[in-house]
């Protein structure tokens, strides 16, 4: 039976502009299963990281909960103070954030900041806890442990920061991993590196996982289920195997045929025309119809996400359920 870990319902955030509430996520709604890696993907502005920043209630100064709710099976965090958030972050939920030279401390050493975690979370002793820093370490992978724990961030290479951030997150035990670009900054050998001990510590430690990215070579690598969103909106979602052999949203079809292929060779890569509307300037409607070569008249309306064999789709294509629609 599948046990779902989470559930986001209608969640909706935003600014509030004078009175005027703009949303940046606008009511998307999604679940995540015992065990999985659930991949969120789209362009930068889609609201992807505005996702998981609402996922550790983390939004940004100016950034409200407009509606909505994310739920467990005791808990609705909608309702959540500073002090409830502080109880579950990292304890339950626990995050990798895109660049760790900007999410660690300079002026602290690494075993101090993963101590920290865990003293927050855990009644044990401050020696207990440079113990269980030292263990973290070594799940990791990191190379002289015992030499790192005192050690500062500057000191250590991109990939090596990038495996402290995880064994912060991991530190207490979470029940999901929430990796927001864990990759950008690595160079493809470190990224495989740091892909591949996801993957091990997934396993290990029977943890959900869900991965913010816009590299879908990423995706395919890690994810069981992938979401793709657009605009603030999702537009499709879908196991990965189905994804990649069969999208059905045009925004899912640019995507994937902007992708270089190795057996082919082409003078220009494939590229969707226009931008991401800004919030508060969204079109009526399909949010993306003014970009997609199939846009007609019924696109001025907003479609809902049609099931179609299992995936969902935001596409009025898709209204009769026809999963061989012409695209």
């Amino acid at each position: 039976m599948v046990q779902k870990v989470l559930e986001i319902d209608k969640l909706k955030v935003g600014i509030n502009d004078d009175g005027n509430k703009i949303a940046i996520v606008n009511g998307i709604s999604f679940s995540l299963q015992k065990g999985e890696t659930l991949g969120i993907v789209g362009e930068s502005g889609c609201g992807k990281s505005m996702t998981s920043l609402s996922l550790m209630g983390l939004l940004p100064p100016g950034v409200e909960w407009l509606d909505g709710d994310i739920k467990t099976e005791s808990l609705h965090f909608k309702d959540f103070k500073k002090k409830d958030w502080r109880k579950i972050r990292g304890k339950r939920i626990a995050m990798i954030f895109q660049e760790p030279m900007s999410s660690l401390n300079p002026v602290y050493t690494i075993g101090k900041q993963i101590m920290e975690m865990i003293l927050s979370h855990e009644n044990i002793s401050k020696k207990q806890a440079r113990e269980r820093a030292l263990e973290m370490l070594k799940l990791v992978g990191i190379p002289r442990p015992e030499q790192v724990l005192d050690e500062y961030p500057y000191q250590l290479s991109g990939g090596m920061r990038q495996r402290v951030m995880i064994a912060i997150a991991l530190s207490c035990n979470p029940e999901i991993l929430i990796a927001d670009e864990p990759t950008t900054a690595l160079d493809v050998t470190i990224q495989a590196q740091i892909l591949e001990l996801m993957k091990k510590l997934q396993e290990q430690l029977n943890m959900s996982i869900v991965l913010i990215t816009h590299d879908l070579g990423v995706v395919a690598e890690m994810c069981d289920r992938v979401i793709v969103m657009y605009a603030g909106e999702i537009v499709e979602e879908a196991q990965v195997v189905e994804l990649f052999d069969r999208p059905r949203h045009p925004y899912t079809k640019g995507l994937l045929s902007s992708l270089p292929d190795v057996n082919e060779e082409k003078e220009y890569l494939s590229s969707i025309p226009g931008v991401v509307p800004a919030p508060g300037k969204m079109p009526a409607g399909c949010r993306f119809a003014a970009r997609c070569s199939f846009a007609h008249e019924r696109c001025k309306n907003t479609p809902p996400l049609f099931e179609v064999n299992g995936s969902k789709v935001k596409c009025w294509l898709y209204e009769n359920g026809d999963s061989e629609a012409v695209l």
